[in-house]
């Protein structure tokens, strides 16, 4: 409806309804919606407190402006005040976190009666005897469906008296709505910060003061639908002065301005909830600090109970010792300390004092990276991420990195291609390099590769350490690495030991090329978990990338025997290679897969949902209609919460889609999110006064079947089934 004509028939309504103190009421099935005033008169100068009344039938709810993964958020246009008047914003209570049944959806609503308040300026100036109102209202309801309603709104109070006097009828509402109104920025000291990490983003709030004091659960409502992915996920975290939430993120992220603008909901045992409006920032070095502080402060009090019933610091120290220990007999690690193995055969001629400092140097690169990894993780926990150990394996790129890794080390290995003279003890470039850099290098691989494992004891210790400060947390993992790193270091300092080693020979030679195939072992699990996170697509593009590596340094090792053109040709090539299996990494292939979104087809051939249909048009349905193709039509639109429901649970559903694609049923999908007048006359001919709308056109002439709105994968196939 064009606002022009919204004006003209507010303006109609006003005149028909002229009784001072009277308010035009709408009436409908699903809702009721009513002007009101919380005084019975006008005073000039003074401001005049107006509310939309919104009271939904049992079961029904409507939006405010955090509207969650559906829903829009009631409006009111096209005021007509008197002169000089001025209609300021609509002033939204805190809604509530209200999941939809059966999904994974989640909308922020008002379940029961709401009162949307809105301050009008009235002019000190004010001439005249009555004060006439008159306001478009547009607003949505949903239950199992969702309505759009709209109603032109009038109100009539007369000017008088030099006070204003409460109207009893909602003088209660007007304060309880008060007291649920969010506390504006500018109001409360609540500091919002964000902080990305893979899939999830985390928000952080501190106070120093008692906001969070008694407090039972937290919300956090994003302004934007394009932050949170739909879902219920919600991990929070309470303490005195600090809440931290986080949530799955959504497909196309998009943050305005480096800012997301939100509202804070702080609940109570007894009910009350506090609203803070916020925009939280992006989590620096100096925020990060003071989040590390508050959680460390917050978790003393904890620390100090739990140290009475719950392992204490040495048995806790000896567990990490035992748990790094055990991780060298993990099949993940065998690789690469089978190589330091050798690096030892191959120095045992060498001086003691060399073999102890090459035991050295591989423990320091053992627990030097243990120390990192422990820290990055403490810092991302510390900003509300829901990370545990070997968060960096849940990145695609660095598993694709780490295949790239020992696909080229086995490769070197089976001699194709030779990191220097001494590869003993050497995992790459780095980790190849002779001398202490060598080993150093070596234990920061061979950390790096363990930390997917749990050895026994090793989970205790490290639950223990990602509870406590970082001081106390290095101890815990330095024991770690210690405990990983103390049979080659015992090794390194007793000469009686290393009588036992085999002197080196030509044996050595045959046990290198025999290491490469723990190396390819270890590519073909590493290429199981990139299929995981990626699809088979980001399988093949790094299966791919080594392919092209493996020709690179083929191209290299056939360099050294080449004259002088084709030395640098093969030199130039390599390069090349090497840039674009770099480039890879950041290739779309190599972004996680929505799992929910990936279905398989007949012949094996991955499928977005997305691919699958057309856009609905009358003209593409008569045309299949008269080939006699059966169809199924989905009217749906994005603010329609049963319809996205009905989509993630159901026909998203790899079942739903390959009984579809055996029956060999066009899928048409009508997008009701804008006005569409070919969708609305398609609704209005089965009688339906909003989507969702399922229709099933069998084919050959016959009438089409409306299916129910609330699907489930065998109403799908069974409808397919009878066709």
């Amino acid at each position: 409806m064009h606002k022009p004509f919204k004006a003209f028939l507010a303006t109609a309504v006003l005149l028909v309804l002229p009784a001072l103190g009277q308010a035009q009421v709408f009436q409908g099935e699903e809702i009721e919606v009513e002007l009101i005033s919380e005084s019975r008169n006008v005073v000039p100068g003074e401001t005049l407190w107006l509310a939309l009344r919104l009271t939904p039938t049992e079961h029904w709810h409507t939006y405010s402006r955090w509207q969650g993964d559906s829903g829009e958020a009631t409006r009111l246009t096209s005021w007509q005040l008197p002169e000089g008047a001025v209609a300021g914003e609509i002033q939204f209570p805190t809604p509530t976190w209200l999941p939809f049944p059966g999904s994974d959806l989640v909308t922020f609503a008002y379940e029961n009666e709401v009162f949307l308040a809105v301050p009008v300026d009235v002019p000190a100036t004010l001439s005249a005897t009555t004060f006439d109102i008159s306001v478009f209202a547009e607003w949505q309801v949903c239950d199992e469906i969702c309505i759009l309603g709209e109603a032109p709104l009038s109100l009539s109070l007369p000017v008088e008296g030099s006070s204003l006097e409460a109207d009893p009828r909602w003088q209660q509402a007007f304060a309880t709505t008060r007291a649920n109104q969010p506390l504006a920025v500018d109001q409360h000291a609540v500091q919002a910060l964000f902080a990305e990490a893979g899939e999830r983003i985390s928000f952080s709030f501190q106070d120093a003061g008692s906001v969070f004091d008694g407090a039972t659960d937290v919300w956090f409502f994003p302004e934007s639908k394009r932050i949170l992915k739909p879902g219920p996920l919600r991990d929070v975290t309470l303490s005195e002065a600090m809440a931290q939430i986080t949530h799955a993120k959504a497909r196309r992220f998009l943050v305005e301005n480096g800012q997301i603008p939100g509202l804070l909901s702080v609940g109570f045992a007894d009910g009350r909830t506090q609203g803070y409006v916020v925009g939280a920032v992006p989590v620096t070095s100096d925020s990060l600090a003071s989040i590390t502080a508050l959680a460390s402060s917050a978790s003393s009090s904890a620390d100090n109970t739990a140290s009475g019933g719950g392992p204490g610091l040495l048995s806790v120290v000896l567990f990490a010792l035992a748990g790094g220990l055990i991780l060298n007999l993990m099949p993940c690690v065998f690789p690469v300390l089978s190589l330091k193995v050798l690096g030892f055969a191959a120095n045992s001629g060498a001086e003691q004092a060399q073999q102890r400092l090459h035991g050295l140097a591989y423990t320091a690169g053992i627990i030097v990276t243990f120390m990192l990894l422990a820290s990055i993780l403490l810092a991302l926990r510390a900003g509300g991420e829901a990370v545990g150990w070997a968060f960096q394996l849940q990145s695609p790129w660095f598993v694709a990195l780490l295949i790239y890794l020992f696909f080229v080390m086995g490769l070197s290995l089976s001699g194709v291609y030779e990191f220097g003279s001494n590869f003993m003890g050497a995992g790459s470039s780095l980790a190849g390099s002779t001398g202490y850099k060598g080993s150093f290098f070596t234990g920061v691989l061979a950390t790096i590769v363990a930390s997917p494992c749990t050895a026994p004891f090793m989970g205790a210790a490290l639950g223990f350490a990602l509870s406590q400060s970082w001081l106390v947390a290095m101890v815990v993992f330095v024991c770690l690495g210690l405990g990983m790193a103390l049979p080659f270091l015992v090794l390194s300092f007793s000469p009686a030991l290393l009588r036992f080693m085999p002197r080196p020979g030509a044996w050595m030679n045959t046990f290198k090329e025999f290491m490469a195939f723990p190396m390819y072992a270890t590519v073909l699990w590493l290429l199981w978990v990139l299929g995981n996170q990626t699809g088979v697509n980001g399988m093949a593009a790094v299966v791919g990338s080594c392919l092209l590596l493996a020709f690179g340094l083929w191209l290299l090792q056939k360099r050294r025997v080449a004259g002088p053109f084709w030395r640098t040709a093969n030199a130039l090539v390599a390069v090349v290679l090497v840039l674009i299996v770099a480039y890879a990494l950041q290739s779309p292939l190599l972004q996680t897969r929505q799992a929910s979104a990936l279905v398989a087809s007949a012949d094996g051939e991955e499928l977005l949902l997305d691919e699958i249909h057309e856009p609905f048009s009358a003209a593409r349905l008569a045309e299949l209609e008269a080939a006699g193709r059966p169809v199924f039509i989905n009217m749906t639109a994005a603010w329609c919460i049963t319809c996205l429901a009905n989509e993630q649970t159901t026909l998203s559903s790899e079942r739903v889609i390959q009984a579809m694609q055996d029956s060999n049923i066009v899928y048409l999908k009508g997008d009701w999110t804008n006005q569409d007048p070919e969708i609305s006359e398609v609704l209005d001919r089965f009688q339906r006064p909003s989507v969702p709308l399922y229709l099933l056109y069998p084919g050959a002439g016959k009438e089409p079947v409306i299916l129910p709105q609330i699907l489930t994968p065998s109403i799908m196939i069974d409808a397919f089934a009878e066709i």
